[in-house]
């Protein structure tokens, strides 16, 4: 059976900048699960060049990108929509169309880039934090199971999504949600230097704080690889990679060292080899992807390959940040946990 494609309409007013960034954005965070459009309740006709260059810059394609309104989608022959999402307070304050079918809409609010003063390099960076803000928020909803949800479901999640801080920085994640336990993951390699270092930052960026990372190697390198460290500040600048460290698991077995509540390994040469006693009683998994450090090459291969290897982490640890964990008891956490190992990448 061929798996179906969501369409997802993004609207704002003038059609320029954030509805097209985000148009672009999911048409390749999707991986042809979506298929997304931009419009304008009032277009300009144009689309600003500092959004371009913001397209240009994280390689999304430009194809068919222009300024419209929102009248294209709701003739007889426009395609039918699954999702509509508006990216601006005005477009959402407004009276919309009649769609056809039933499309499941939310609004998320950004700023408006167009209307920010300043220096053209003042105007790129703040086009550049709109572009990470609405990157963050798409990377959520591409991972959401759709096929699983009702449409309750559903519509409660992107309404969720709305709520979603996604400029939140790494010390204000760690404030979040205090009143509830927060999950020590521990990431494991055998040299600590990429994959579970990558995996450690994601886990308390998606986590939100529900989730703290932790990541450790069997035989540690002693230096984190510094193409792991630029994917993660690619995906979140504001993360706090300074203190990050290849490091031995021995550190997580001591007496005085933090319990664990999961502890997943990364690579296939640390999942055989005979762990330490864990204190408390972690649950554990296996998810194994490719060495991108193996990778030989130019830097341009190997940044490459961190960029492969550091989605497919993105893909598995946006799902487990999803589980409704504080529900769970051992076994289930224990089989979903699982379960997202065996999940192909």
């Amino acid at each position: 059976m061929t798996e179906k494609i969501f369409n997802v309409l993004f609207i704002c007013t003038g059609n320029s900048s954030r509805s097209i960034m985000a148009e672009a954005m999911l048409n390749t965070l999707g991986r042809g699960k979506f298929r997304a459009y931009s419009a304008g309740s009032h277009p300009t006709g144009i689309v600003n060049p500092f959004a371009i260059e913001q397209i240009k810059s994280l390689h999304y394609p430009m194809a068919n990108l222009r300024s419209k309104s929102w009248d294209e989608f709701i003739g007889p022959n426009a395609p039918k929509m699954d999702f509509i999402i508006t990216v601006c307070d005005n477009a959402a304050g407004e009276i919309c169309p009649v769609w056809p079918g039933q499309p499941i809409t939310a609004n998320w609010g950004f700023e408006d880039p167009a209307s920010f003063n300043g220096s053209d390099a003042e105007k790129q960076r703040f086009f550049a934090k709109i572009s990470r803000e609405i990157k963050n928020r798409l990377d959520i909803f591409s991972m959401l199971p759709f096929d699983k949800l009702s449409r309750l479901a559903i519509q409660h999640e992107i309404d969720q999504l709305r709520s979603t801080n996604t400029s939140t920085t790494t010390e204000n994640m760690e404030a979040v949600n205090m009143t509830n336990k927060v999950y020590n993951v521990l990431f494991l390699c055998t040299g600590n230097s990429a994959r579970s270092v990558m995996a450690e930052a994601l886990v308390t960026i998606l986590g939100k704080g529900r989730f703290k990372g932790f990541s450790a190697g069997s035989k540690p390198g002693g230096k984190v690889n510094p193409f792991a460290i630029e994917q993660i500040k690619q995906f979140q600048p504001d993360y706090q990679t300074n203190t990050m460290r290849s490091k031995s698991w021995d550190e997580f077995a001591a007496v005085d060292a933090p319990n664990m509540d999961l502890i997943i390994t990364v690579c296939d040469n640390a999942a055989g080899e005979e762990c330490p006693f864990w204190p408390g009683r972690p649950a554990t998994a296996h998810w194994g992807f490719e060495d991108p450090a193996a990778v030989e090459g130019s830097d341009e291969e190997k940044r490459a390959a961190f960029a492969h290897i550091f989605k497919q982490i993105l893909k598995k640890i946006s799902a487990f940040s999803e589980l409704n964990i504080e529900a769970m008891d051992y076994a289930t956490i224990q089989q979903s946990i699982k379960k997202i190992g065996e999940e192909p990448v």
